[in-house]
């Protein structure tokens, strides 16, 4: 009903109605043999006609049983058969009883109209015509018409009354919905101040006007006594952590937020990562990373991609690199951009897991949405994970470092390392060949030197006419004929 927070509801003004309506008629039986003066007037006290009275008690019986709408009927008869010539006393009485069967059959705007008009007849003793004022000032704060209600708020309050909690909480509420947040305070105030026990709407149009005020040492204030009273409400946990985090006090909004997880109270998947990322915080990511596995196991959590790299990240923190590695690869499948492959990258090639690396960064570089530092630094990895496979000799994998390397030479911050890794490698492969060369040199003179030994062995046998052997008779051949003798 109300314009900002409902604080009090229409089925709780009616019960209040209904109180005041029996006690109204009430008054208006005994006034026949009061014989008390009015206050202020000369004048004796007004009595019923017999004859309104009457009908007014067999509605006013009918109203005890409930059946307002027999109620009403009665009196919708009686002011047909009597309206214009009943005395303004018993107009008025009739008036304001009619009113009250039009509130308990939740017609507002008649139940106005009534009272009102009976008001306005001022035929009534001074005490029920002060009664009135404060149920028009309810029906008018139910009906959101503020102005009218704070009005005969004020001038009830102005007799001989004992203002309640709620009278003042009604008010303090009506002023709130006009944005008029001090004179809201005072009234909340008195209410919370006079109210037999705490009140939780009392409290919360309290919090509610301390926040409009932007008075949060007093909401801080408040919400502590507010999380003693009903430590049971997840929302004034919440709502105090937020505050301690607004001034600072890290510690005491974990603090908030751990007491409502730990009373069982939290439900929320992002309160429980907040939590999390608390404990990260206080150095203790191990605890964290186990709320988060916990919860997500138990399906609070979801397993999206923000929450598993935020899992992987305080596994990392915990030094439980085995667990967070895993955790991450899951997180980069499910990300459509390139940057937590980069990381599953790094994380790998830190654990010398090479090829595996190698095929994080080249998904990381496909999927792209690196900004340029770390497009430069993803080809500097995957030139360091191609070149960590390459075994001696391995020139078509050092060749393939050397073209990531190539990437990353264009850019300006990895320019100078990357010419520096392109130069090693150059040099790598430049004294592989001269050793090739080398090699093939001395393979050269070591088989020229062991066909000149075969060869003399061979004369001799020819001179000592010993019978040849194949190869013997070919060298000798070739060497008469000059071929391949070296002479």
């Amino acid at each position: 009903m109300m314009r900002k927070t409902q604080f009090i509801s229409v089925q709780q003004l009616l019960l209040t109605l209904t109180t005041v309506a029996m006690f109204l008629f009430a008054g208006a039986l005994v006034a026949q043999n009061d014989s008390r003066e009015q206050k202020e007037k000369d004048d004796p006290v007004p009595t019923l006609d017999p004859r309104v009275a009457q009908d007014l008690l067999e509605a006013y019986e009918l109203m005890e049983e409930d059946a307002y709408r027999e109620a009403l009927e009665q009196l919708n008869s009686l002011m047909n058969r009597r309206g214009d010539s009943m005395k303004d006393f018993d107009k008025a009485s009739v008036l304001q009883i009619r009113g009250s069967a039009y509130v308990n059959l939740e017609n507002m705007d008649a139940a106005l109209d009534d009272f009102s008009a009976a008001l306005n007849l001022n035929a009534l003793p001074e005490d029920q015509q002060n009664r009135l004022r404060f149920n028009l000032a309810q029906i008018y704060f139910v009906n959101e018409r503020y102005e009218e209600s704070i009005r005969l708020f004020e001038e009830w309050m102005t007799a001989d009354v004992k203002v309640t909690d709620t009278a003042y909480f009604m008010l303090g509420a009506a002023y709130y919905n006009l944005d008029d947040y001090q004179k809201a305070l005072e009234s909340i105030q008195s209410a919370v101040d006079v109210s037999p026990q705490p009140q939780k709407r009392y409290y919360d149009l309290l919090n509610a006007i301390y926040s409009e005020l932007g008075n949060v040492d007093d909401r801080t204030r408040l919400l502590e006594t507010m999380v003693e009273l009903w430590p049971d409400s997840l929302s004034y946990w919440r709502q105090l952590s937020s505050l301690y985090l607004e001034q600072g006090e890290q510690f005491k909004s974990f603090s908030a937020l751990e007491t409502a997880y730990i009373n069982g109270l939290v439900e929320s998947g992002e309160d429980i990562v907040m939590l999390a990322q608390y404990y990260s915080s206080f150095d203790n990511p191990h605890r964290g990373a186990k709320l988060i596995e916990k919860e997500m196991e138990a399906g609070r959590v979801e397993r999206n991609v923000e929450n598993l790299e935020l899992l992987s990240q305080l596994w990392s923190q915990a030094r439980e690199h085995d667990k967070a590695i895993p955790v991450l690869r899951q997180a980069a499948r499910l990300s459509d951009e390139g940057l937590l492959s980069f990381r599953l990258g790094q994380s790998l090639l830190a654990n010398e897991q090479n090829e595996e690396a190698e095929q994080a960064l080249e998904t990381a570089l496909e999927k792209g949405g690196l900004d340029e530092s770390r497009r430069a630094e993803a080809w500097m990895l995957l030139g360091n994970a191609r070149f960590n496979q390459a075994d001696p000799g391995d020139r078509e994998q050092r060749n393939a470092a050397d073209e990531a390397f190539a990437q990353a030479q264009n850019f300006s911050s990895t320019r100078r390392q990357a010419s520096d890794w392109r130069g090693y490698i150059n040099a790598i492969n430049q004294t592989e060949r001269r050793q090739a060369a080398l090699e093939e040199e001395q393979s050269e003179v070591l088989a020229s030197a062991a066909r000149e030994r075969l060869l003399t062995a061979c004369r001799a046998q020819q001179l000592a006419g010993s019978e040849l052997s194949e190869r013997c008779a070919t060298l000798l051949n070739e060497s008469e004929n000059g071929d391949g003798s070296g002479q």
